[in-house]
């Protein structure tokens, strides 16, 4: 993944719900300009099928597995060492974003941006 077009990064911890993580990965845009981060927080092998973990088919996902427990701070934190997007967005496995979010968050982020330069 060239880390140059990267505008956001999206940290998602994970713990044994394969499930709600593909739906929240599903409502992600797949485009170069996002990068997706999943920390699996030692999930287990009865529940989650590691062959075919969400978004390992997906160029702009990264996967770190973990080999004990440490918790959904842990994970965020870890996943940040990682982050190259100019903007890092957290999200947890259960969670899913709305059809328009990224309009909506570029919107948002250019707002950003002209207000700081009106500022200064």
């Amino acid at each position: 993944m060239e880390k140059v077009n990267i505008l956001y990064s999206i940290i998602i911890p994970h713990y044994n719900i394969p499930e709600l993580l593909q739906r929240c990965l599903n409502s992600i845009p797949d485009l170069p300009s996002f990068q997706v981060i999943i920390v699996d927080d030692c999930s287990d092998g009865k529940i989650v099928d590691f062959r075919y973990f969400p978004g390992m088919e997906r160029e702009n996902v990264k996967c770190i597995f973990l080999k004990e427990r440490h918790g959904a701070g842990f994970a965020r934190n870890l996943g940040l060492r990682y982050a190259c997007g100019k903007w890092v967005l957290f999200a947890d496995a259960d969670d899913f974003f709305h059809k328009d979010f990224y309009n909506h968050l570029t919107r948002l982020f250019t707002l950003i941006l002209i207000l700081c330069f009106l500022i200064h």
